[in-house]
């Protein structure tokens, strides 16, 4: 379990080596999502999605249920107050309760862990297209789980500090669901000018879902995800459903 210290610390890397002003985090390759969205010493994190209404912000967890912050100054501090921008946030509840539920709203504070989280739509492969025309360079998947609306990859690759890379998630546009029930995608790397970078890095991006018609239907269990780890080009990860 994640302690307080710890989780400054995490901050403390971030911080370092991303930066407030980037598109996504940059992690300390020893933590992963499941452990940046547990709680510890009473301080919760997750990942989530903004939604602003009527200048009202409100963070729906992917965990934790509809988070409203009292310091929504924090999030727009960042430019990440806007309709569907995923974040990483750490934060305490203002109230006491037995129970939490996932379908319920909880006024909050956010305490740390507050950044933006690169979030984008799947590409969708059409016939006759290519995937290899969206990049092809080595990453590895260090953690995959989905939210009601996200499928969310933490990933390593080689980069240099501030150096964009694109990552995207694609999809066959008649894609069927396999045995096992899992929606084949590639998780492709375009490094772009940055393919003699050593560095490495460490990030999380999030990829819409809404408008993937069969990973909707009650028969799709989640995904098998296929890409180039470097070791092997065509590596292989699946990730379930989270129905709750």
């Amino acid at each position: 379990m994640m302690k307080t210290k710890r989780i400054l610390q995490i901050v403390y890397t971030l911080l370092i080596g991303w930066g407030l002003s980037a598109t996504s985090c940059t992690l300390d390759q020893d933590d992963n999502l499941a452990h940046l969205q547990s709680n510890a010493a009473g301080t919760f994190s997750t990942l989530g999605t903004v939604y602003v209404n009527e200048g009202r912000i409100t963070v729906e967890s992917d965990r934790y249920g509809t988070l409203i912050p009292e310091n929504a100054e924090t999030i727009t501090a960042i430019n990440a107050d806007s309709t569907g921008q995923r974040i990483l946030i750490g934060f305490i509840y203002l109230n006491e309760a037995a129970a939490f539920n996932v379908h319920e709203s909880y006024p909050v504070r956010i305490v740390d862990l507050l950044y933006k989280v690169e979030t984008r739509q799947p590409d969708i492969l059409t016939e006759g297209e290519a995937s290899d025309s969206f990049g092809n360079a080595p990453l590895q998947i260090v953690e995959a789980t989905t939210g009601k609306n996200h499928l969310n990859i933490q990933y390593r690759y080689n980069g240099t500090t501030g150096a964009y890379h694109r990552v995207g998630l694609i999809i066959k546009e008649k894609g069927t669901t396999d045995a096992e029930g899992l929606l084949t995608a590639e998780l492709k790397h375009d490094a772009r000018n940055d393919v003699s970078a050593d560095e490495p890095r460490e990030s999380i991006i999030s990829f819409t879902l809404e408008n993937i018609e069969t990973y909707a239907s009650s028969g799709c269990k989640g995904f098998r995800i296929f890409y180039n780890s470097g070791a092997n080009s065509h590596a292989e990860w699946k990730v379930f459903k989270n129905e709750e």
